[in-house]
């Protein structure tokens, strides 16, 4: 089963860093692309998760995939450039964190306190909380929320980026966490 935040994650960790380089051989950033969407199939238009009720739009120039079967699909990958994405996910709360804070909380466990900025936020009209954890390699901003039906649900939504494409990259961001919506769940 794929973690759309893993990857962030792991940055977190420092177990994977973000090469910020001006330019890459192609070569280099096709083979990085394959890795990223490796059992994921492409999504046209808008995505919508009808098990964990929220749907997003595509970014303009981005390339979109989900987990292919026979994988559930707990969200969307959105391909900006080379190592730069956008993650969108839900998934039922099996780590029984009971809120959003706590969610946070475990997110940036490992991460240094001086790299990360912390702030409330806003989710699909619903309170939400956002973080953003910065190396000289990466920055990495999340938005999360805990959905307070059924068992829980929780929402990630992840950018992954340099330094240098921080700024167009974020604006992406805040566009998705700005189209992001909630749907009923299913009986």
């Amino acid at each position: 089963m794929r973690t759309f935040g893993f990857v962030a994650g792991l940055a977190f960790l420092g177990l994977y860093s973000v090469a910020a380089t001006a330019a890459a051989d192609p070569a280099v950033e096709q083979q990085w692309k394959q890795e990223q969407i490796a059992q994921m199939v492409p999504v046209k238009g808008s995505y919508r998760n009808q098990q964990y009720g929220f749907g997003v739009l595509t970014p303009p120039g981005a390339d979109a995939y989900r987990d292919g079967p026979p994988n559930p699909s707990h969200g969307v990958l959105y391909v900006l450039g080379y190592q730069r994405t956008i993650s969108v996910s839900g998934t039922y709360d099996a780590a029984e964190y009971g809120s959003t804070k706590a969610q946070l909380d475990a997110w940036l466990e490992s991460a240094h306190p001086d790299s990360v900025a912390r702030a409330p936020a806003v989710l699909a009209k619903k309170p939400a909380e956002k973080a953003t954890v910065q190396t000289r390699q990466v920055v990495n901003r999340v938005v999360v929320q805990r959905r307070n039906e059924g068992s829980g649900i929780l929402y990630e939504l992840t950018l992954t980026t340099t330094p240098a494409d921080q700024a167009k990259d974020t604006a992406i961001f805040d566009g998705v966490v700005a189209g992001f919506k909630t749907y009923a769940l299913p009986k």
